[in-house]
């Protein structure tokens, strides 16, 4: 029997809920300190996310997580980017690995990556117990690098040059993205867009012996007018022309910019944070942005536990599209346009970085919610207890959330698949 992909999206959206039922469910940063504005979170989970690439994410939230939260608070009050250049090693958090002994002292723990760059902490660890568990002691300075980390360091310096048109502020630069496509119906898409621009575009990847502040600052401060033309009402004409193109391709390789954007809107830590931040600094028209069906916006952040082989042949077998080449992410936006679904989205499988793991990669077909319809999942009703007092161990199972046991009301329950 052929799948039917409206119920796949139910499914996948029963997870996905549960994934946001909690806070338990994802990490939360390690901010530095208290101080910090709604206006710096948002910036340094921005900032996070920059590094999140082909290495433990546990580690960016909690060590780089502290680190740039403090170069965020230090950035905005001083106004002075010059606290991200390296030849500047005293006052500098970017410094390069050979000048850490001279500046920040002979430590326990020293950066590996000899002739390199790491981001470190002006603040000591102190009692820091995430910090204790990488290792810092409570005397030392926290440092961070990360594996793509030449690139990784011109994207946030050109992040922070063009906010400083903005007094630093994310949320001020959103809130002028807003303010000029309010009335779009794409709106989710075109601030997708303004923020690839102010951290991701021209970036190439550069070798950490081509790091130059003075060449990158002036760089990024030329490229600083362009994007603020581009994106200013007097081009209009111009953004249209350059918003299509980024649309037809590129708006599915954007998965660092997806993930923060979606956590701005989904995640129940950053959600109030974001919009905390547009009240504080004077937007209070965006009741717009709360709408639900925003979220059908959304494009899938591609990468390699949703293109997995199992996961992608399961769910789609005996569909037109089974044997389709198409990168996945791009294919369900295809498939959600064609089939009129109507419950759920694209982004929302996202759940396969916490479900592959642990269902594909181990042959778990026999507890597999996706299984029911092609004669598998035969087990799955022996691990659901239907008891509202207890945690669901099908999602625990699944995909390592926890959330309490919806019982009569649960999608698997409606779906007959419990």
């Amino acid at each position: 029997m052929p799948r039917n992909l409206n119920t796949v999206f139910k499914l996948t959206s029963f997870l996905d809920k549960a994934r946001w039922y909690s806070v338990d469910n994802y990490n939360l940063i390690n901010f530095f300190s208290e101080r910090l504005s709604v206006d710096d979170k948002l910036l340094t989970h921005w900032i996070c996310y920059i590094t999140d690439r082909q290495m433990g994410f546990e580690r960016i939230w909690d060590v780089a997580g502290f680190i740039f939260s403090e170069i965020v608070f230090s950035i905005r009050t001083s106004k002075c980017i010059q606290k991200l250049n390296p030849l500047n090693p005293k006052n500098s958090f970017f410094i390069q690995t050979n000048d850490f002994k001279k500046y920040i002292g002979n430590r326990k723990n020293q950066p590996s990556n000899t002739n390199g760059y790491v981001f470190v902490g002006k603040e000591k660890v102190k009692d820091n117990k995430k910090l204790h568990y990488y290792g810092f002691e409570p005397d030392e300075h926290p440092f961070f690098s990360s594996r793509y980390y030449p690139s990784d360091y011109r994207s946030i310096l050109f992040t922070f040059v063009l906010l400083e048109e903005f007094e630093f502020s994310l949320s001020k630069f959103i809130i002028s993205v807003l303010k000029q496509n309010s009335d779009k119906q794409d709106i989710v898409k075109r601030l997708l867009f303004s923020l690839y621009l102010l951290t991701y575009s021209e970036i190439g990847q550069p070798s950490k012996e081509k790091i130059d502040f003075k060449k990158w600052y002036k760089e990024g401060s030329c490229r600083k007018k362009n994007i603020l033309k581009l994106l200013s009402n007097n081009n209009t004409k111009h953004f249209e022309s350059c918003y299509a193109d980024f649309c037809k391709m590129q708006i599915y390789k954007q998965k660092r910019a997806w993930c923060s954007l979606r956590d701005f809107f989904k995640s129940p830590e950053f959600n109030s944070i974001f919009f905390a931040s547009l009240r504080e600094n004077g937007y209070h028209n965006y009741r717009f942005l709360q709408s639900s069906d925003l979220l059908k916006q959304f494009e899938l952040p591609g990468d390699v536990w949703n293109n997995n082989s199992t996961f992608r042949n399961c769910i789609l077998f005996g569909t037109s599209y089974e044997h389709s080449k198409k990168s996945f992410n791009v294919l369900l936006r295809d498939i959600f346009n064609r089939e009129n679904i109507s419950d759920g989205y694209p982004e929302q499988f996202d759940v396969t970085f916490d479900f592959v793991p642990r269902m594909c990669n181990r042959r778990n077909c026999n507890l597999c919610i996706y299984g029911k319809d092609i004669g598998n999942g035969k087990d799955l009703e022996k691990i659901c207890i239907k008891d509202k007092t207890k945690l669901c161990p099908v999602v625990l199972f699944s995909c390592g959330y926890v959330v309490m046991c919806n019982q009569k009301d649960c999608e698997l329950v409606k779906l007959k698949y419990v």
